[in-house]
């Protein structure tokens, strides 16, 4: 082995071990070792084993401190295992997020985090209406759920039946809104033509917005009694966004990618199994750090339900939300073995994806003082950050915004904290709702791979993590 090829081993060992790769480093270090004594077998040489002294009394200093950066590699594996099929997209079905809330109250006792109130869970009931399997065949080709199609999230059980079909025409739809008397018209026609039928909606994009949104849901106009025994297929340009509902409603409707549109369309065969849940159980999962200052509470949200499994096809859910997991229980492992300034309590939020359900019984039903709470932080989407973060509600606090864009000036740990106005698109609306301050990160970059069978652990570059981890340390130690 060369002194050049010794020495670039040797840079290896540092990096890999500065950014706490433990298993990388081991296997390193026994390599960089190895081949150090085989070069010493020729050169028998009293500056190399002095070298070698040296590297190795380094290299266990290093390992000895603390680090701002939690491994790295920790927060991969967590995520790969959130994101298993032995969660089954931590959904409704097939106990998903009953296994990962199991899972996760494992870790909280891991890093040793204090219960609240006696208790690591807090439990709740909800309605869900869980879609269990979908299936399609059009124009004689099986389509794929989640990547060709969607149903609907309100759609009840339905199965196939050979019906005629009516074709819906957007152009005529537009046409009836130049007068009142026209779209009464319209209106009647369409419900006569509708009848008895399967109702196609072909592909379109009108130039108005709100014209969009009622042809999405025209067929919701259609009376129970009409979908008895048919379908809807909606036909869209848009990426396929899958979701959930707390409901369900009188129609089976399936959506469909544009490609598969077809004139003179044949429907060969579908299926939608479905179950409305008046009750199902959920749990959000809660943990406790004191602090040096124990009359104020920092607050660290994130989400770790996800949308499920449909017949054979998982939604992972790497991105949304196993990566904001992730980051969160860093945070816990860092601030586990460094006293906090302030207490800090860790909630990881179920039901977020049916529509901020576990945040929002929590806030109804505190475990603690409400006004006990300085400021959270909630972590959504936390896979990428090449491109930076951006923080909902940065504008609302623009003092506690500007100690972010000083560390990160200082240290330069994110490209851009891009600013954002008030949203209530995830778990700290809740909590903004009555009054208490709250960020909301999440990060820019990565593929953009958003709730479809996509978001996989194998997606993530996880470019900003451990950057990202060690500017909320710091503002968490700073913070006023």
């Amino acid at each position: 082995m060369s002194f050049p090829n010794f020495n670039k081993l040797l840079f290896n060992c540092f990096v890999i071990k500065a950014f706490g790769f433990k298993k990388s480093f081991d296997k390193l270090m026994i390599s960089c070792c190895s081949n150090f004594l085989e070069m010493l077998t020729f050169r028998r040489d009293m500056k190399n084993i002095l070298t070698l002294i040296a590297v190795m009394l380094t290299l266990d200093f290093l390992s000895g401190q603390e680090s701002k950066v939690e491994n790295l590699s920790a927060a991969q594996e967590l995520i790969e295992t959130l994101t298993s099929d032995a969660f089954s997209g931590r959904g409704y079905h097939e106990n998903g997020m009953d296994k990962a809330a199991d899972f996760l109250k494992d870790e909280f006792e891991k890093l040793n985090l204090e219960k609240i109130n006696g208790t690591y869970f807090q439990e709740f009931s909800m309605p869900i209406n869980v879609i269990k399997d979908a299936k399609l065949t059009l124009n004689n080709k099986v389509l794929r759920y989640g990547i060709d199609f969607l149903v609907k999230p309100n759609s009840k059980t339905q199965y196939f039946h050979l019906k005629p079909i009516y074709n819906f025409s957007p152009t005529d739809f537009e046409n009836a809104l130049i007068s009142e008397e026209n779209l009464i018209k319209f209106i009647e026609n369409d419900m006569t033509a509708q009848h008895g039928k399967h109702v196609v909606f072909p592909p379109h994009h009108f130039e108005i917005d709100s014209l969009n949104r009622y042809y999405k849901n025209w067929f919701s106009f259609y009376r129970p009694e009409e979908n008895r025994n048919r379908s809807i297929f909606y036909f869209t340009k848009d990426k396929l966004t899958a979701s959930l509902s707390m409901r369900q409603d009188s129609i089976a409707a399936f959506v469909i990618k544009d490609e598969f549109y077809d004139e003179n369309l044949e429907i060969n065969d579908y299926m939608i199994e479905s179950e409305f849940i008046t009750d199902f159980k959920a749990r959000n999962i809660l943990g406790k750090i004191e602090g040096r200052n124990k009359d104020s509470l920092i607050v660290i949200t994130s989400h770790y339900d996800h949308l499920g499994k449909v017949g054979s096809t998982i939604f992972p859910g790497a991105s949304d939300n196993a990566s904001g997991v992730a980051f969160v229980l860093n945070l816990a492992a860092y601030f586990s073995k460094n006293q906090p300034k302030y207490s800090l309590a860790f909630m990881l939020f179920a039901a977020e994806e049916a529509g901020l359900v576990g945040s929002r019984y929590f806030v109804e039903n505190p475990l603690f003082d409400l006004n006990k709470i300085k400021f959270l932080l909630n972590f959504d989407i936390m896979g990428a950050g090449e491109n930076g973060i951006q923080i909902v509600n940065s504008s609302i606090y623009p003092q506690t915004y500007d100690l972010l864009q000083k560390i990160n000036q200082e240290k330069q740990l994110t490209p851009q904290i891009k600013k954002r106005g008030e949203a209530c698109n995830s778990d700290h609306c809740p909590f903004y709702e009555i009054g208490i301050p709250s960020f909301f990160t999440y990060t820019l970059g990565g593929p953009g791979f958003y709730h479809d069978p996509m978001d996989k652990a194998e997606t993530l570059n996880l470019f900003g993590f451990s950057a990202l981890q060690e500017l909320f340390i710091e503002w968490i130690e700073k913070l006023e």
